[in-house]
């Protein structure tokens, strides 16, 4: 008993960090996530408009100019809706 307890801590442990997102971590650092989000009939639509919108935004206020970093855009989908994210960070 006492060893099934050690390893449902230790499992609780491993699925509380592995939980910790990467827009957290960036937060410390003095950086801040941008999000897009699109929904369509297909999925594929989705993740073209979410990354275009994100695009665009980025086009638009974040240019070259304002000193700043931006990480490579990553997508996740839930069915038809899709999320585009980038972490910015200071240069």
């Amino acid at each position: 008993m006492k060893t099934l307890l050690i390893v449902a801590l230790a499992l609780g442990a491993a699925i509380a960090g592995a939980t910790v997102s990467q827009p957290a971590a960036a937060t410390a650092e003095g950086c801040y996530v941008i999000r897009s989000t699109a929904d369509a009939r297909n999925q594929n639509n989705a993740r073209d408009r979410a990354k275009r919108n994100l695009q665009s935004y980025i086009g638009r206020r974040l240019n070259t100019f304002t000193g700043k970093t931006i990480s490579p855009i990553s997508t996740t989908c839930i069915r038809n809706a899709c999320e585009a994210t980038a972490i910015v960070c200071p240069a």
